[in-house]
């Protein structure tokens, strides 16, 4: 995943100095929250709202875990969407926060989805340790009852209604759920922004 500060104007001019805010975009891999809390730490030198934009596809399940735990301690809001260029200025437009990124995204002191922006879940899984057949996860359909608990726990603790966990599990690795406007507010996973 990688970070960085940016100024947005949304669309009007600034008076003195447009907000500058935390961007994370790519796939959470190993580091990702220790790479965070430097950049966070460095962010705030440079006097940058603690707010985060985040647009991520998902991955190590556990990075996302404490990722959105870093997010609570820190009290960042989170916004799902993603910064692009248009004009020489950057703007915020819809993301996507799946997978992994939903449980960075229950973490956020308060949460913000965009109506264009997509948010999905499925089923927890562990890739095949050995690394020989990446294939392996997609056929895989092991679950992992402990895990599923950890979730709905860490769920309940940041205010989300861990039956949202029961619908992931619904959901296996080789598909995701898309949550509608209506199922990011029936589980409080965060207000819909228009």
């Amino acid at each position: 995943m990688d970070f960085k500060v940016v100024s947005l104007s949304f669309g009007t001019k600034c008076s003195k100095r447009c907000p500058s805010l935390m961007v994370a975009k790519g796939e959470m891999t190993s580091g990702t929250v220790e790479r965070f809390l430097a950049f966070a730490q460095q962010a705030s030198k440079l006097g940058a709202s603690n707010v985060l934009i985040i647009d991520s596809p998902g991955g190590h399940l556990v990075e996302g875990v404490n990722l959105g735990h870093v997010l609570r301690k820190l009290r960042t809001s989170v916004f799902v969407g993603q910064v692009v260029t248009l004009g020489g200025q950057p703007i915020a437009v819809n993301g996507s926060c799946m997978s992994a990124c939903v449980y960075a995204l229950m973490g956020g002191n308060k949460r913000f989805v965009p109506a264009g922006s997509r948010v999905g879940v499925h089923r927890e899984y562990l890739p095949n340790s050995s690394g020989s057949d990446p294939m392996s996860v997609l056929r895989s359909t092991r679950r992992f009852p402990e895990v599923t608990e950890m979730l709905r726990s860490y769920s309940k603790k940041m205010g989300v209604n861990p039956a949202l966990i029961d619908l992931a599990e619904q959901y296996g690795v080789g598909s995701i759920r898309i949550l509608t406007p209506e199922d990011i507010r029936r589980f409080r996973l965060a207000r819909i922004a228009n």
